[in-house]
């Protein structure tokens, strides 16, 4: 039998997914160790001080994950070494953040506007990018991303707290983005609303999270129907700001299949009402906090054609009777979540009837 060339081998190598596999094939020898790096497309960085170490072996990695500390020049050196990668994910981890705290609880160097600016310049093929919790992140960076990587299709900002609506104005452009998250951006107004309904992004855009974006107000929810294929919408904890005018104008958005409104005080049952009439492909919308919400709202669903997750959280205005009726007409149901201060108040073969119609968590 004739010796594996590099080639061959790299073939070889390239079938062998599980990480732990291709750890064992690169201890059979250094030729092998080569080759393994050299095919090795995708890695997850534990410690960031060792990157200079390891990090030139592989120069065809495609996709990196950090979850710990990373500094701009580390962010330099994976910029320079890995020009290829599509997908970068440094979702930063609270826990983890804390475990390497330097002395006298001083966090450690972290990655700001002039790493992601390096990225930005030498990546030009991602396609994905989260950046959750990076605080040092925020326009200059985010505005450097959307103008050289054009081809991005999903951008995690959330926790970014530093990004704007100036930022919001630079993804306008993006008319590849499909997800766009910007959860805990308080610096997000009805302003940067407005870009992303009025761009070339409205036409592409799946998925937006704007969970505690708590400076827009129903002027700014009322663009979001300018995004005619949006799917699944978030404006959780958005604050009081929006109310059943801007509840009514999402409801327009009739490609929606998933939404969460929960902790929005000042939205009723016509914010209900109007969904369910109008978003026939609605298969989950959580309300949980939605004081104002009553059974009313709730039956609306009761013939709804597609719905299969509602949650009902502290929705103090809805009654057990409400539920089991609703539950009862309904044809696609799967999962409801119901406060737990409703259980006393649900006979216990009434519970048990229902439990066999879909499942139920008492939250």
């Amino acid at each position: 039998m004739e010796r594996l060339g590099d080639d061959e081998l790299g073939l070889v190598l390239r079938s062998v997914v599980r990480w732990r596999d291709r750890k064992s094939c690169a201890r059979v020898c250094r030729r092998w160790r080569r080759v393994e790096a050299l095919t090795r497309a995708a890695l997850r960085v534990l410690d960031p001080h060792y990157l200079p170490r390891f990090l030139p072996r592989f120069p065809k990695l495609t996709a990196l994950e950090a979850a710990t500390p990373i500094s701009d020049p580390d962010l330099d050196l994976i910029a320079r070494s890995c020009p290829d990668l599509e997908s970068l994910n440094l979702n930063a981890h609270r826990s983890r953040i804390e475990l390497v705290e330097g002395p006298q609880g001083v966090e450690p160097p972290d990655v700001t506007d002039a790493g992601l600016c390096a990225i930005a310049i030498c990546c030009r093929k991602l396609k994905n990018i989260s950046l959750r919790r990076r605080k040092g992140v925020g326009d200059v960076g985010a505005i450097e991303l959307a103008k050289h990587a054009k081809g991005l299709t999903s951008l995690d900002l959330s926790w970014c707290s530093k990004v704007t609506d100036r930022a919001v104005g630079a993804f306008c452009a993006l008319s590849s983005l499909m997800v766009l998250c910007l959860r805990g951006c308080p610096l997000v107004t009805d302003s940067g609303l407005a870009c992303l309904a009025n761009g070339p992004l409205s036409r592409s855009l799946r998925v937006l999270d704007l969970s505690e974006c708590d400076q827009i107000t129903d002027l700014g929810v009322c663009l979001l129907r300018h995004i005619p294929c949006l799917q699944e919408l978030s404006l959780a904890d958005c604050g009081p700001m929006i109310t059943d005018v801007g509840g009514i104008a999402i409801a327009s958005i009739v490609s929606l299949q998933s939404l969460d409104l929960s902790w929005l005080i000042n939205l009723s049952d016509a914010t209900l009402i109007a969904l369910a009439r109008n978003c026939r492909n609605m298969v989950e919308i959580n309300v949980t906090g939605c004081e104002l919400v009553t059974g009313v709202g709730i039956l609306s669903y009761a013939n709804h054609p597609a719905l299969k997750i509602l949650v009902l959280a502290s929705c103090y205005g809805v009654s057990a009777d409400d539920v089991e009726q609703m539950m009862l007409a309904s044809r696609s149901l799967g999962y409801v979540g119901l406060d737990k201060s409703l259980r006393g108040w649900m006979p216990s073969s009434v519970q048990e009837k229902l439990s066999h119609i879909c499942r139920i968590d008492w939250l």
